[in-house]
């Protein structure tokens, strides 16, 4: 009995895992784009820093 439970929930698994990469698959580009998203409004916060340094050393005094 415990045996065919376990094959059970292993062919479970197995189908899960394959639905979550399908949505994970279908997704990607629109995760892709929202980490290029990210990645460009943290390159012009790194800018902003190195061009205003001293604004932002007055403003967050460490």
């Amino acid at each position: 009995m415990l045996v065919g439970l376990l094959f059970a929930a292993s062919f479970l698994i197995v189908g899960a895992r394959e639905t979550t990469l399908d949505r994970v698959r279908a997704s990607a580009p629109s995760i892709k784009r929202w980490g290029g998203y990210v990645l460009i409004v943290v390159g012009a916060w790194f800018a902003a820093l190195g061009i205003w340094a001293e604004a932002f050393a007055d403003l967050f005094p460490v």
